[in-house]
């Protein structure tokens, strides 16, 4: 081992000596990344622009209500078998579950207990959409038709297919949407007509039973988390809109009138409501202690708040004709942002703002903590950081959102680079001393031996493409540093290093596509992936197990439209936490 100290007064990492030549050697002859070639990348995008009865894609037609007959997306695909013979291993009496009839409240719900717990997750997945998925699906789908020009038939116009998302979320209460939805109430689990129908059992059904059935329960997620609304509203209605009418039109800007404007700007008075006295925003008002905050979740928030500025000030700018009351809309709404970047007096309470958070409370020891709780009445401190886990994603989209260069300034030159290095010796994936990509926590199994070589825990596809944006924004500073500045020196030997970590991340990534998968091997995948023939060979699996994330859900080795999106997003070097996709 070699200590390692660069500019800023601390010593930012601990890097293997070994490890580190083969990086600057490899370096030095690697070739820059490319884009993905088209023919390669097209069956990823029509996972995202099929339906899933008969073709296997993502999408499913709402049947009733004002939505009925649009398409939206759901966040896996899934089958019997993967949950009968991966999941409850083909034991029935690990997931036989009895679902009961409340007459009071018409719900129709499994006892509490694993195999209840485990048909709740089951539903969700197989019915489920998560808006932050929706969010990443309605990027992906815009770059598919903009930047790589496939064809999204049967539907005529890629625009009006992510607006239906859109159109969804403008029916919710502005900034308040549920984090999971489906298309209907009463949610049907995957096993029904399956070998395994006889695991559910029904007890209490009404007299005449209507809709209830054994098989049939409740939806059970209502939480409206900060993070996936700063994601549906801000970042993934915003970003499409500009693919489409800057990128694809090339129109100076996003029409004010445009729903992703007006919905993203109706927003914010949500978003203001939930903010501390610190700055950090909280993470979910129902939970047992409301003053819980994620700082991913605010760093989300933080990039869709940078994205809408610009897309004000740009039409502030550029769009001719603009009314003085959308004049003043738009002042009002870049005064709400302010208040919520940088701090001030709103209508409800005084606070630091967002930046002020992220420098003095979430950043701790070279690194951004996973999240804590603040304001807490029951605390002795304003602030109190959790100690449960280190995030991986809190630290990559914290550099990506931010930017190297504000993360350098405030915390000494090369701290940004530092901070990927911590994360790799503990949240990172490889095979010997080859980095394949990143898990979720410090808790995964993942990381680096004191040799150098890599741990095999779990491999993320969505979150290995977060570490690449990351890198990618880490490049395009250090690469842009003027011959003149002292600097220039550190910022050569960490670009070097780099390039070879954005390659690496890459390759990682892409072993999780389906048909890769299928010739792959990981620790604990499924011994038998038969089930995965049947989808799209170019979809991208969540993760390359099935494993209990620590910060409250499963990864499962599904076709996941957030992983195939991010696959997109990285293929087509598109940064969803930079205004137009740039690096921040």
């Amino acid at each position: 081992m070699i200590g390692v100290m660069w500019r800023g007064g601390r010593a930012l990492a601990r890097v293997p000596a070994l490890a580190l030549a083969l990086a600057l050697a490899l370096a030095l002859a690697l070739p820059r990344p490319v884009h993905a070639q088209s023919g390669d990348l097209e069956p990823s995008f029509r996972f995202l622009v099929s339906a899933r009865d008969p073709d296997r894609g993502v999408l499913e037609p709402r049947g009733s209500g004002p939505l009925a007959g649009l398409s939206l997306p759901l966040s896996y695909l899934d089958t019997p078998d993967y949950w009968a013979h991966y999941v409850c291993a083909a034991s029935q009496a690990t997931c036989t579950v009895l679902d009961v009839y409340d007459p009071h409240h018409y719900t129709f719900t499994p006892q509490p207990g694993a195999a209840g717990d485990l048909q709740i997750e089951r539903v969700s997945t197989h019915n489920g959409t998560n808006i932050y998925d929706a969010a990443t699906w309605q990027i992906a789908v815009m770059l598919g038709s903009i930047v790589n020009h496939f064809p999204t038939s049967p539907w005529p116009d890629a625009h009006a297919l992510v607006n239906n998302e859109t159109r969804q979320l403008t029916s919710s209460k502005p900034g308040l949407a549920y984090r999971m939805s489906a298309s209907q109430w009463l949610v049907q689990d995957p096993l029904v007509n399956s070998a395994q129908a006889s695991w559910l059992r029904a007890s209490g059904l009404p007299i005449p039973r209507g809709p209830y059935s054994a098989g049939k329960i409740t939806w059970m997620d209502w939480r409206t988390v900060t993070g996936e609304n700063a994601w549906a509203w801000l970042i993934g209605p915003l970003q499409a809109a500009y693919l489409h009418f800057v990128t694809g039109e090339h129109r100076p800007q996003v029409p004010f009138g445009d729903s992703a404007v007006q919905n993203a700007m109706a927003s914010l008075p949500a978003f203001l409501a939930r903010q501390s006295s610190i700055g950090a925003v909280y993470y979910e008002p129902s939970l047992v202690n409301p003053h819980r905050v994620s700082v991913e979740n605010n760093l989300s928030l933080y990039a869709g708040l940078r994205i809408l500025e610009q897309t004000l000030r740009a039409e502030r700018a550029t769009e001719a004709g603009l009314s003085a009351a959308a004049q003043a809309r738009i002042a009002a709404a870049l005064q709400s942002i302010g208040a919520l970047i940088n701090g001030g007096r709103t209508e409800r309470a005084s606070s630091r703002g967002l930046l002020s958070f992220f420098r003095a409370q979430a950043w701790q020891n070279g690194e951004f903590v996973q999240g804590g709780v603040a304001d807490d009445p029951l605390t002795h401190s304003a602030w109190q950081a959790s100690s449960v886990a280190r995030a991986v994603d809190t630290n990559t989209w914290g550099i990506a959102a931010l930017g190297t260069e504000l993360i350098d300034r405030w915390f000494g030159f090369g701290a940004a680079f530092g901070n990927w290095q911590r994360v790799k010796s503990w949240g990172a994936y490889g095979v010997g001393q080859e980095l394949w990509g990143v898990g979720y926590s410090d808790l995964d199994g993942n990381g680096q031996e004191p040799d150098g070589r890599y741990r095999q825990g779990i491999l993320s596809a969505e979150w290995t493409g977060g570490a690449i944006t990351m890198v990618r924004n880490m490049i395009h500073y250090y690469e842009h540093l003027s011959a003149a500045d002292p600097n220039r020196g550190c910022a050569v030997a960490f670009l070097k290093s780099l390039r070879v970590d954005e390659q690496a991340l890459y390759r990682g990534m892409r072993a999780l596509r389906v048909d890769r998968y299928l010739g792959g091997s990981f620790p604990g995948m499924p011994p038998d992936r038969e089930y995965l023939r049947l989808f799209n060979g170019g979809a991208y699996l969540y993760a390359s197990k099935r494993y209990w994330i620590p910060f409250g859900w499963y990864a499962n080795p599904l076709p996941s439209t957030c992983a195939t999106a991010w696959a997109i997003m990285v293929a087509d070097r598109f940064d969803p936490l930079g205004f137009g996709g740039a690096p921040n």
